[in-house]
Order: structure tokens, then sequence, then C-alpha cells
């Protein structure tokens, strides 16, 4: 009787090791989409302040006038914080009172002095409560022209088929610093490190499209469709519909 009582106690442990496993497995893929669903949140948000800030003023906001980020000029556009109002855009970025406007207590709308936070999410990939994943495409035929607003009317390749900001994975960028990804010095192979569209979620990076959409960017798509939906103008006869039905892109 030995014999099959021992074959039954191995066969139980084995069941409860796989349920177990089974479960730690399913926690880990359902912290992973929620982490997923809140970077791709993250970017439907910048995509909604850009598009009200072109709203406003009739164009997208410049990368980096005058030394200052996009990041805190779209503030306003974003959410309701006194950000924006202790930013002073007359001294660096960096300088003491603009490099702690989410650290120090700002007044709230009852006048209580409140600690905003990081207005736009810290990394997914790393523990840094300053510095971002997200990065507008920056140059002189990509969405954000530096100094420059850039009009709707100047993506010639329109819309739905132009990137206007990304996720870069171990991003060291702080969410306040007039630093974007550059087309003409970045890699176009995704996950090609963070010099190119990267992220360590397992469908692949994030990108916010000129009309608001996101997509995730699947790692095996070829360098020069990725170039030519980073592009504005570049002609490329490269649909979103095409690239999706080819696996490329995913909602």
């Amino acid at each position: 009787m030995a014999g099959p009582l021992k074959s039954r106690k191995f066969i139980v442990a084995l069941a409860v090791l796989l349920v177990f496993s089974s479960g730690v497995y399913a926690v880990i893929s359902a912290q992973k989409r929620a982490a997923e669903m809140r970077c791709s949140n993250n970017l439907k948000m910048i995509g909604l302040a850009l598009a009200n800030y072109n709203d406003t003023f009739w164009y997208f906001p410049a990368a980096h006038a005058a030394g200052h980020s996009w990041r805190i000029r779209c503030i306003p556009y974003m959410w309701a914080s006194p950000q924006f109002d202790a930013y002073d855009f007359d001294i660096p970025w960096d300088s003491q009172n603009n490099i702690t406007v989410h650290t120090r207590p700002l007044p709230g709308k009852t006048g209580n002095l409140v600690v905003y936070g990081h207005p736009y999410g810290p990394p997914c990939d790393h523990d840094d409560p300053d510095s971002t994943s997200y990065v507008l495409l920056v140059g002189k035929n990509a969405f954000a022209d530096g100094e420059n607003g850039r009009n709707a009317a100047d993506i010639t390749d329109g819309l739905a088929n132009t990137i206007a900001a990304v996720e870069i994975a171990d991003s060291l960028i702080h969410w306040l610093s007039p630093n974007d990804l550059d087309i003409d010095t970045m890699s176009f192979k995704i996950n090609d490190g963070p010099n190119s569209i990267s992220s360590h979620h397992p469908t692949g990076p994030a990108v916010l499209f000129c009309d608001g959409a996101v997509f995730r960017m699947n790692p095996e798509t070829p360098p020069d469709i990725v170039r030519a939906m980073c592009t504005i103008d570049g002609g490329e006869n490269v649909s979103r519909d095409f690239l999706i039905s080819q696996g490329y892109l995913k909602p």
C-alpha cells in the first residue's frame, strides 16, 4: 500500500504546485497588463494636452522653446495644478525654484499647501520619481521642431500616420528637462536602447499619433517603417490602417 499512497501524495503535491504556479503567473500577467495600461493612459493624457494646446494657439507646443520643456507648458491643458504658475520661465529649468515644483508644497484650490508630484508619472521600468519615459519626436522633419511650434498643416503625411510622442526605456530624462528624442540621431530599431522607441513592456513600446490615438508598436517593426511613421512630410505610402493589418501596431 505504501507505493500507491506515495504516488497519490506526489500527484496531489504536483497538482497543488501547478495551481500555485498558475496563480502566480496570472498575478504577474495582470500586473504587467496594468502597467501597460497605465503607460498607454499617460500617453493619451499627453495627447489630450497637445490637442488642447493646439486648439488654444493653433500650433502644437515647441519641444524646448527658450530652454524650457513642452512638459511644463502643457500642464494647464492637462490638469488643474499650480505648478505652471509656480514655474519661472525667466530662469533656467533646473534652477532651485523650477526643479522643485513637484516636490514642494504649493497652494491648492482651498488654499491649503499640497505636494502635487510628477504629473507625467515616473518610468515603469525603474524607480526614479523625477524622470519620465515620454518624449516628443524632434527634428526638422519631426512632430516638434525644437524652438518652434508646429502647425497641423505642416504634417503633410497626415495626423493619423505620424507619431508625435513615444515611450522610451531606461530613461534618465528629468520631466522638466528640455530633452527629447531627435529623429536625426535616434535608432529606428525598436528596443535599441534609450535612444530609440523602446519599452520593457511585453507587447512593445507605446506611441502617440498626432491625432491622439495611442498604439503599442511591435518590436519586430522594420526600421524603415518606423522612420516613415516618425517623419511628418516624407510622403511614404504607409497608412496606419495598413500597419495595424500587418500587426505592427496594436491598440
